[in-house]
């Protein structure tokens, strides 16, 4: 049985799926794990493949969401990343990082999209 906080992060994942879908993107994979890291979701988004990294808050005691992915979880989606373009054998392919907030209130779903968060 999930978590209470795998099931938001789920919950969360689904949202952002449903968000960059709208946005036009090509949801590719989800949830693609390599050795202790995971990508939340891969996407297309006109020919750039985007590796997203989804963070979902149901307060905001810890402050804004994306700030969560720290330098060290940034490498971390690095390893998985490189990991991914080797197992599928896809070279000269621009790629970016994306973060992804989800926030879940009383007024609703907030979700706060940064294209390019970071760079490796």
């Amino acid at each position: 049985m999930p978590t209470p906080t795998k099931t938001l992060g789920n919950w969360g994942e689904q949202r952002a799926t449903e968000f960059l879908e709208k946005l036009g993107y090509q949801i590719i994979d989800r949830n693609f794990r390599y050795g202790h890291g995971e990508i939340d979701i891969i996407a297309d988004d006109k020919g750039m493949l985007v590796f997203v990294e989804v963070k979902t808050q149901k307060s905001d005691a810890m402050g804004e969401a994306f700030t969560w992915v720290t330098r060290k979880k940034q490498r971390q989606i690095g390893r998985v990343a490189l990991a991914y373009l080797t197992v599928n054998g896809i070279k000269d392919r621009d790629c970016r990082f994306d973060v992804i907030a989800v926030a879940k209130g009383l007024n609703g779903v907030e979700i706060k999209h940064i294209v390019n968060a970071f760079w490796l």
